[in-house]
């Protein structure tokens, strides 16, 4: 992710207060929203969300978080990929809490769905309550998209512990998941 000064002028400006710069910033950042909704539904394998759908979800979040400041892109991006991810795990219970309710109606593929962004969401609440860093820098890679350099800006901490957090991290994601599979 490139540095965008447009966008970094639209932070500070909504930093100092201009509610209009989150409605400039969007236009700059959309595409980037949708790849990261994209990469967001990839991975948790929610595909009864589009695209679009988890964008504006997002963006409606965003806007209503208007005394939330952001100092730089990467801080925003990680900000707006957890959000998408909360978005789906919500989506993800809905859609089990109607399989408990109709599950005759429920396709074979769609509850695969749904377990699979459940797992991911509960390995990573498993590695959370292990270490908060490792499942924070789990979370920046695989949904926000963030390389390391930017994950450590956002944690404050060196690239290179950032890439032995991430390998640790994703071990223990990785057993979690096969032993759940």
């Amino acid at each position: 992710m490139n540095a965008d000064p447009q966008v970094t002028e639209a932070l500070v400006r909504a930093a100092h207060g201009d509610s209009a710069a989150l409605d400039a910033l969007i236009p700059k950042i959309y595409a980037t929203l949708r790849r990261l909704a994209r990469r967001q539904r990839a991975h948790e394998a929610a595909h009864t969300l589009e695209t679009t759908a988890l964008v504006h979800e997002a963006y409606l979040k965003l806007a209503d978080q208007s005394e939330a400041t952001f100092p730089d892109r990467a801080h925003l991006y990680a900000y707006i990929s957890q959000v998408m991810r909360h978005i789906l795990i919500d989506h993800a219970r809905r859609k089990k809490a109607q399989k408990r309710q109709a599950p005759e109606m429920m396709a074979e593929e769609a509850r695969s769905d749904i377990i699979d962004v459940l797992a991911i969401d509960e390995a990573l609440s498993r590695l959370a309550a292990l270490d908060q860093r490792l499942a924070r820098v789990a979370e920046l890679r695989l949904f926000a998209d963030l390389s390391s350099p930017d994950i450590a800006e956002v944690l404050g901490v060196n690239p290179r512990t950032i890439e032995r957090d991430w390998l640790k991290a994703r071990t223990f994601l990785s057993a979690c998941l096969v032993s759940d599979g």
